[in-house]
C-alpha cells in the first residue's frame, strides 16, 4: 500500500511540474537553486514553511460579504489580460465583491503608486500582476505592513514579497511538456535547429516557460539515448543551456542534436514577435526547422513571419503557453504544432475564487507556496477539438479551476504520507 501511495504521489508531482527526490539521497542540485527567476513553477518537495511570515493574514474585513478588492495589472494590451480582468470582474460580481482595476502599462512606479492608493483607500485585499518581479516586492510589503493581504497573479514575484500566494499557469511545467512534445514530433535522429522568441528577459514567467521548454527537449532526448537518465539531470542541463542562451543568444548541445541559433524578444505581442522573428529568419532562415515561442500571441507573430518568407510547413512553431482561440484554430489546421494551456480568464476567475475561499475560511491561506501553479497540460492537433469552447465569449480553451494546495499537502504528496 505504501509503495502504491508513493507511486501516486510521484505521478501527482510530475503533473504539477515537480519531481520527488530519491528517498534517503541528497537533494538534487536543481532544487538547491530555488528560488530562481528561470525556475518559477518548480517546487522543492521539502519547501520551507511560510506560516511565520507576516502576510497580514488572517484578515478581518469590515464586511466579508462585500469585499473591496484593489487590482493593479501590467497592461490590457492583448486579449490575455483583457480576459484576465473579465474573469475577475464576473466572479467578483457573483459574490457581491467590488473590484477596482488599475492598469500600470508596464511602469513599476505607476504600479507602486496604485498599490499605495489602494492602501490609502483601505481595500480588504490587493491583487497584483507584477510589472517587475523584484522591484514590486517592496511596494507589496508596504501594503502588507499596513494590514492588507496581497495576492499575485500571472508572475511569481521575488521571494521577499510577502504575498499569500500567486495564481498562475505553471510556467516551467507547461514549457517542459511542450518541449517533450517538440522532441517527440522531431524524431530521435532529426536535429532540432531552433530560434527562441521570449517575451521579456528577466521576467520569471518568461524565463521559466522557455527554460522549461528547453529542459523538456533535453529530457526527451536524453531518455531516448539513455532510458535511465534522470529528470533532475535534464532539468539542470536545460537550466545551464538556458543561461548560455541568455548570455550569448545561442546554445549548442551536439550530443542530443539540439541547437538554438537565435534569440528574439517579442514583448508578449504578435507584432513584437513578427519583428523579432523576421530578424532571425533573415540571419538563419535556411537552417531553422523550429521556432520555440513563449506564448500564443508571439507564436502567431512567428507564423506570420514564416509565411511571409515561404517557410510555412518547413519551420514548425511551438508555444510554451497559450490557448487563445486564434492559436487553437492554427493548431487545428496544423500550422502551429503545440501549446501549453494558459488562459487569462481562468487566472482571473481562480484569483477571485481563491480570495472567496480564503475569506470564508474554506482554505487556510497562511501556509501556501509562493506560486500556486495550475496543473500543466498541452494542446495539440489530436485534442484541440475537445479544448475549443463552444461558447464564443470564451476566447481561450475550456478550463476548470483546480484546488489550491498548502505546503503541508505538497509535502505529504512528496513523501507519500
Amino acid at each position: 500500500m505504501r509503495v502504491a501511495r508513493r507511486a501516486l504521489a510521484v505521478a501527482t508531482m510530475l503533473a504539477f511540474g515537480m519531481t520527488a527526490p530519491m528517498y534517503g539521497h541528497a537533494k538534487a542540485k536543481i532544487y538547491t537553486m530555488l528560488p530562481n527567476t528561470a525556475l518559477s513553477g518548480v517546487v522543492d518537495p521539502a519547501l520551507p514553511d511560510r506560516t511565520a511570515i507576516h502576510k497580514a493574514w488572517p484578515k478581518q474585513p469590515a464586511n466579508a460579504s462585500q469585499l473591496k478588492i484593489g487590482w493593479t495589472d501590467i497592461t490590457l494590451g492583448n486579449p490575455w489580460f483583457v480576459e484576465l480582468i473579465k474573469g475577475a470582474r464576473q466572479t467578483s460580481a457573483k459574490y457581491g465583491y467590488s473590484v477596482d482595476v488599475q492598469v500600470a502599462d508596464g511602469d513599476l512606479q505607476r504600479q507602486c503608486a496604485q498599490i499605495d492608493n489602494f492602501v490609502t483607500r483601505k481595500m480588504d485585499v490587493i491583487v497584483v500582476d507584477p510589472t517587475d518581479t523584484l522591484g514590486v516586492a517592496a511596494c507589496i510589503n508596504r501594503a502588507v505592513d499596513a494590514g492588507i493581504p496581497v495576492v499575485t497573479v500571472g508572475t511569481t514575484p521575488d521571494a521577499n514579497a510577502r504575498v499569500l500566494t500567486t495564481l498562475l499557469g505553471n510556467p516551467y511545467a507547461s514549457g517542459f511538456e511542450v518541449g517533450q512534445y517538440v522532441a517527440k514530433a522531431a524524431g530521435k535522429d532529426t536535429p532540432i535547429d531552433a530560434a527562441v522568441i521570449i517575451g521579456v528577459l528577466g521576467n520569471s514567467t518568461s524565463e521559466s516557460r522557455i527554460n522549461g521548454l528547453i529542459a523538456g527537449i533535453v529530457d526527451a532526448r536524453m531518455r531516448e539515448r539513455s532510458p535511465n537518465a534522470s529528470r533532475e539531470d535534464a532539468m539542470l542541463r536545460g537550466f545551464e543551456l538556458f543561461q548560455t542562451l541568455k548570455k550569448t543568444g545561442k546554445l549548442s548541445a551536439p550530443d542530443i542534436k539540439f541547437n538554438v541559433l537565435g534569440l528574439g524578444v517579442g514583448k508578449w505581442t504578435e507584432e513584437g514577435s513578427l519583428a523579432a522573428t523576421e530578424d532571425i529568419l533573415s540571419a538563419n532562415g535556411d537552417r531553422l526547422n523550429f521556432i520555440l515561442s513563449e506564448n500564443d500571441f508571439m507564436g502567431l507573430g512567428a507564423l506570420r513571419a514564416v509565411r511571409n518568407v515561404g517557410k510555412q510547413g518547413k519551420i514548425r512553431i511551438a508555444d510554451a503557453a497559450g490557448g487563445y482561440r486564434g492559436e487553437l484554430d492554427q493548431i487545428k489546421k496544423g500550422n502551429i504544432l503545440v501549446t501549453g494551456e494558459n488562459s487569462g480568464e481562468q487566472t482571473g476567475v481562480a484569483a477571485i475564487e481563491f480570495i472567496h475561499e480564503a475569506f470564508t475560511h474554506r482554505v487556510d491561506a497562511n501556509n501556501l507556496p509562493m506560486g500556486s501553479g495550475f496543473p500543466p497540460a498541452i494542446i495539440t492537433q489530436s485534442n484541440v477539438d475537445q479544448k475549443i469552447d463552444p461558447d464564443p465569449k470564451n476566447l481561450f480553451y475550456k478550463y476548470t479551476i483546480p484546488p489550491i494546495k498548502s505546503i503541508p499537502e505538497i509535502r505529504a504528496q512528496a513523501t507519500g504520507n
